[in-house]
């Protein structure tokens, strides 16, 4: 992605709200809750947040994109248009400017926190994930990188500032936001996989699902979501799997098998290899 126009004019990106209160603006390393954990590399900040039962915080936006983990408990989230329920496993993005309030925190709330100075975009010439993927629910932001970027925080050692450099820029550039100007069938493939993502589907099923002949589905997956649908899927599944671990009393056996994969090794595998971690080493942190 190439550098674009700037999100960081806040009269460009505050909207015209005026049934809202003017909101808190938070700068770089501030946020909603408490810090107990901060790290910052270079023109990255991560941390660790967390929240008192209940709170009801003010309406705010930040001064910098940045990403979120639930790792548990979690709130609800209004915004101008939209509300949506925040779980433990959810990944979360958020573009600058943009108001909103979280209220109702859950018992025991922990977030994990990244956050991209302007300056990262910068020096390596790339476009801000646009506002859009805020909206993209079904978005696998998880298994398309974070995940990776919050081992990382927790398992601090000599070479984590080389790795999380790298992870953020694979975050950033690798994963595809559906645009207006695409078709249709590829805008409603992620809320289709999101309903459907714990029963068996073949090819010719899934393109019925979108009203796609097969043969177009497959010429042209990769080129708007930069993998293969069956890549695609799995990811679907891990981020299900996500929640599971962190809100459920499931084993992970039980787990593997609800979200459909043949066994507990194929879903180990498979869980590493777009985590970067174990499943039993997320359901520690």
């Amino acid at each position: 992605m190439r550098s674009a126009s700037n999100p960081f004019s806040f009269a460009h990106n505050l909207r015209n709200l005026h049934p809202m209160p003017d909101p808190v603006v938070y700068a770089k390393g501030c946020y909603v809750g408490s810090k107990v954990k901060e790290k910052t590399i270079g023109y990255i900040t991560t941390s660790e947040t967390v929240f008192p039962e209940n709170y009801t915080s003010d309406w705010h936006c930040h001064a910098n994109p940045h990403f979120s983990h639930v790792l548990s408990g979690g709130s609800r989230e209004i915004r101008e248009k939209k509300t949506d329920q925040q779980i433990a496993g959810t990944g979360l993005y958020y573009y600058p400017g943009i108001i909103h309030q979280n209220v109702h925190y859950r018992p025991g709330t922990r977030i994990f926190n990244l956050e991209i100075d302007e300056a990262f975009f910068k020096t390596y010439n790339l476009a801000i994930p646009p506002e859009s993927l805020m909206h993209e629910s079904n978005a696998a932001l998880n298994a398309g990188g974070l995940t990776r970027i919050l081992k990382e925080h927790y398992y601090n050692d000599a070479c984590s500032r080389l790795a999380i450099d790298q992870l953020c820029i694979s975050l950033i550039d690798t994963n595809p936001t559906l645009e207006k100007h695409h078709p249709s069938w590829a805008r409603q493939i992620p809320a289709v996989l999101n309903d459907l993502w714990n029963q068996p589907l073949s090819l010719s099923d899934f393109a019925a699902q979108v009203n796609v002949h097969p043969v177009t589905l497959s010429k042209y997956f990769s080129r708007y979501f930069s993998c293969t649908l069956g890549e695609y899927f799995r990811k679907v599944k891990i981020e299900k799997a996500l929640g599971l671990i962190r809100s459920s009393q499931l084993s992970l056996t039980e787990i593997a098998y609800k979200c459909g994969f043949s066994d507990q090794a194929h879903f180990t595998r498979t869980f590493h290899q777009l985590t970067g971690m174990l499943p039993k080493q997320y359901r520690k942190i």
